[in-house]
């Protein structure tokens, strides 16, 4: 046993008995009693701020009890003996913190663990989604996802960027009371507020976005409730003129490809942080984004198909890589003059996914001039005070038990961070063996899905004409009314045949409905699976996608495609449909799915509430 370490901490009992010691590479990680407390020893630490070259940490009920210098254990830290873990050669941090995601689904909050990061903090979802997260974390510990923090809806001009995703979401107006809009907001549960002020250009694009005087009046408001305001502002004279106003901090770094000397000093002199999110801004410049990370043999096996495919997706709009350029060198900047900087991915944009992409953005960071300590502080300590985390992104006394273990030393090589062995949160060991046999035997099923033979449908791919006055389909189990109510929603829906079809056709499928409010995911329409079950997979890959008339009440409607590589949450693409008849037409690829694996096809009214009715004809695969 290693010579005995002078225990430091106050009212701390050995425990009697013989303590089990581990080495992280072994099986048998539970501790023999309390699996929340547990003992780390012989480890480099780095604990938010500093490094502490050698030393032990003991963990009680889930949280940090005290650091120690030295080196072995002989001391318990009361009750029944703790597990130990001999960490020699590795290095123990504090759970990462990604600074800027958008949680599309409850459920991304468990990716990100299998790469260590254990809080996020959202830069805009459904309000409705975020308070029932935050319910239940204010219930206590919730060792089974990460920890959140966001500020529900974001603030934007009636048709401006951030309305384009289908979540339907108030607005700002020329006349709208701004204190009244930042009060609703916090009256929802929104942690901080989110600006944004972007007019497309860019990317190409021209969109509606709020004046300087609103972006003023926003912040005012929010500081007034005592609120951090943030803003994603897509040039530099909207960084400059944001920050101008008071803004405390910046979503992004701009997206023009400018540049300003002072641009650094001016928001050192505001006291602002950034958010640089080089692995978005890298993506929009159309240079590789995901790709390095799917061929690090350290992060390959926990990416499933669904992180593959986003990590490969581009944007079909960039910047150029000059943009980039004048990303890295006003990063260069904002670290010379001080500024808080805050490592954020803005997963799941195209190029990115929850936590794997955090692992590129310290890279990044890295390679546009901070230290690899101060990349680790971006992504812990420096992200948990400016967003009041206090009991996270430290590994100090009193702190929740969010640590990650890796094989080396990542305040001298970042890429270390890559090497994990060991995830805990809230003192609970993340079970990443489980993950990695359920991605094995997921690639396996992919394998037999790609060799199983297409439905038997004929060159002309047709599912439906509806004809013969039926409600029937050529191939598969057939249509079926779809609505939210899985998800626990309450919206409504009847399928009948009608009379009279797209190019003056004998009939059509009617599709009736109501979107009511409830649910994150809000549909209601017709769904068709092509395989021999009800949501049983299909190979419809030798067809390039899905194609059909529409015509209804004039509203935001969506295709919605599941599939077993997305991981059965549906992706969808929005359309608009008139009252007269219209061709429609998508590809897999539209949807980030390659055909193989098809569980269902819907068509109907999607997100925004009230009553519908919608027309459908000649479906089929094109």
């Amino acid at each position: 046993m290693p010579s005995k370490l002078k225990l430091k901490t106050i009212g701390v009992i050995a425990a009697a008995g013989t303590m089990a010691v581990f080495s992280p590479g072994l099986s048998g990680h539970q501790g023999p009693a309390d699996a929340r407390s547990f003992i780390i020893t012989n480890v480099r630490i780095f604990d938010g701020e500093n490094v502490i070259p050698f030393g032990s940490v003991y963990v009680v009920n889930g949280r940090v009890k005290f650091i120690d210098s030295g080196e072995g254990v002989t001391g318990g830290v009361g009750g029944p003996p703790p597990m130990i873990i001999d960490g020699r050669g590795r290095t123990l941090l504090p759970g990462f913190i990604d600074a800027h995601v958008h949680i599309v689904n409850p459920n991304v909050l468990k990716q990100g663990f299998f790469f260590g990061v254990t809080t996020m903090i959202d830069m805009f979802m459904d309000a409705a989604a975020m308070r029932e997260i935050k319910s239940a974390q204010a219930k206590g510990p919730m060792p089974d996802r990460a920890f959140l923090v966001s500020p529900g809806t974001l603030l934007t001009a009636p048709g401006g960027h951030g309305t384009q995703f289908g979540l339907p979401i108030p607005t700002i107006t020329a006349q709208a009371d701004l204190q009244k809009f930042v009060d609703d907001r916090i009256a929802e549960g929104s942690d901080f507020i989110k600006i944004i002020q972007d007019d497309g250009t860019s990317y190409h694009l021209t969109l509606p976005t709020l004046t300087n005087a609103q972006v003023a009046g926003i912040i005012a408001a929010a500081h007034k409730r005592g609120k951090l305001a943030v803003i994603h502002a897509a040039t530099l004279k909207n960084c400059e003129d944001a920050l101008n106003a008071g803004v405390d901090g910046l979503a992004h770094l701009y997206f023009d490809g400018a540049f300003d000397p002072d641009f650094g000093n001016l928001a050192a002199r505001r006291k602002a942080f950034v958010i640089p999110t080089l692995s978005i801004l890298r993506v929009a410049a159309g240079l590789d984004g995901g790709k390095d990370l799917m061929a690090d043999a350290s992060l390959a096996p926990l990416l499933g198909p669904v992180e593959r495919q986003n990590l490969e997706r581009t944007f079909s709009s960039a910047t150029n890589a000059a943009a980039y350029g004048a990303d890295e060198k006003a990063l260069r900047q904002l670290r010379q003059a001080g500024v808080r900087i805050l490592a954020g991915t803005d997963a799941p944009n195209p190029g990115t996914w929850f936590g794997v992409s955090l692992h590129g953005e310290l890279e990044l960071l890295v390679k546009a001039g901070l230290t690899p300590l101060e990349a680790l502080r971006a992504a812990t300590s420096v992200p948990a005070d400016t967003f009041g985390v206090r009991e996270r992104g430290r590994v100090r006394a009193g702190s929740w038990a969010d640590l990650v273990l890796v094989n080396g030393d990542p305040t001298e090589d970042i890429s270390a961070t890559r090497r994990i062995e060991i995830v805990w949160k809230d003192g609970v060991r993340v079970d990443r063996g489980s993950y990695l046999a359920s991605l094995a035997a997921a690639r396996e099923q992919g394998e037999k899905l790609k060799a199983m033979p297409a439905p038997e449908y004929g060159e002309s791919g047709l599912i439906s004409d509806f004809e013969n006055g039926k409600i029937e389909a050529r191939f598969g189990a057939g249509w079926m009314a779809s609505t939210d109510t899985i998800y626990g929603g309450k919206s409504k829906v009847e399928m009948a045949w009608a009379e009279g079809g797209a190019e003056n056709s004998k009939g059509a499928l009617r599709v009736k409905g109501e979107v009511v409010t409830g649910a994150q995911f809000r549909w209601s329409g017709a769904l068709f699976s092509p395989g021999a079950g009800v949501m049983s997979p299909a190979n419809l890959s030798a067809k390039k996608g899905i194609h059909f008339w529409a015509k209804g009440e004039p509203r935001t409607y969506a295709v919605e495609i599941f599939a077993q590589s997305l991981g059965y949450i549906p992706a969808a693409k929005t359309l608009q449909v008139t009252p007269d008849w219209k061709e429609y037409e998508f590809s897999w690829k539209d949807f980030n799915v390659s055909g193989t694996d098809i569980m269902a096809i819907f068509i109907g009214a999607y997100q925004d509430p009230g009553p519908f009715t919608l027309f459908i004809d000649n479906v089929r695969l094109k």
